[in-house]
């Protein structure tokens, strides 16, 4: 399951805004997700970007907040994020997927804090959603370091998601109408850790203009490997995109 930190926007771009070190930015940034659906077409999307931050209030994308401490080393806030998490019957090839009721993506808000040392960045928060949905919690914890050779950074990473068990079932389970419906057997999973991988390349074109590309992997935990939704082990994103500061 990807959950997605716009990039932190995205999956976690936090170091990539760092990097650019503007108070304003325009660009797009696109997105190719390859989910653990079964018999499910890849999704493509790609929009417009905008970022501002002032070191008070701040837009990263399709991520929003207020910072209440933020400076060299800590970095505590409170923030609204879109979870680009959905399934849609219609871009299912096998007939029983197809007879599946939609999920919906999210706005999510918490809270995250993040301080900076000698060995990189860690960051922890946790998010809950707003627009009943799924009204479900995740948290992350996950570390972020740094490698430049100039005009490439690299921002090795590591983390961990944690989905509760109402996120975990809405995205991921088959209730009783829905087995009877599409022939799946009927599934509720519990809530779940699930392990993950990402290195952002954030390439300086030029001094105002930057190029990122972020691939991360996510290892799905056996309860929702187990749901007769999914036939993969992993869940694969790639983000990029292009920025213009000022």
């Amino acid at each position: 399951m990807m959950i997605k930190i716009p990039a932190a926007g995205m999956a976690l771009l936090l170091p990539i805004s760092t990097a650019l070190a503007a108070d304003i930015g325009i660009g797009v940034e696109g997105e190719a997700q390859f989910t653990p659906y079964k018999s499910y077409k890849t999704d493509y999307s790609a929009i417009p970007y905008l970022g501002y931050d002032n070191k008070i209030v701040y837009l990263d994308g399709t991520e929003a907040g207020v910072y209440f401490v933020n400076d060299d080393k800590n970095e505590f806030k409170a923030r609204v994020w879109y979870l680009d998490v959905e399934y849609d019957p219609d871009n299912a090839r096998q007939w029983a997927m197809r007879q599946l009721d939609t999920r919906h993506s999210t706005l999510m808000a918490g809270l995250s804090y993040q301080r900076i040392t000698d060995i990189g960045a860690f960051r922890g928060e946790i998010s809950g959603d707003t627009l009943n949905t799924s009204n479900g919690v995740m948290a992350t914890l996950a570390w972020a370091g740094q490698i430049v050779v100039k005009p490439v950074t690299f921002y090795p990473q590591a983390g961990v998601d944690w989905y509760s068990e109402k996120l975990a079932r809405y995205y991921y389970g088959v209730s009783e109408r829905e087995s009877m419906r599409s022939g799946l057997d009927s599934f509720s999973p519990h809530s779940a850790v699930a392990p993950w991988l990402a290195v952002a390349a954030d390439w300086e074109v030029t001094r105002d203009v930057h190029f990122y590309l972020q691939p991360r992997i996510t290892f799905l935990p056996s309860t929702i490997r187990h749901s007769p939704m999914v036939d993969d082990t992993v869940l694969t994103d790639i983000q990029s995109g292009l920025v213009w500061s000022f």
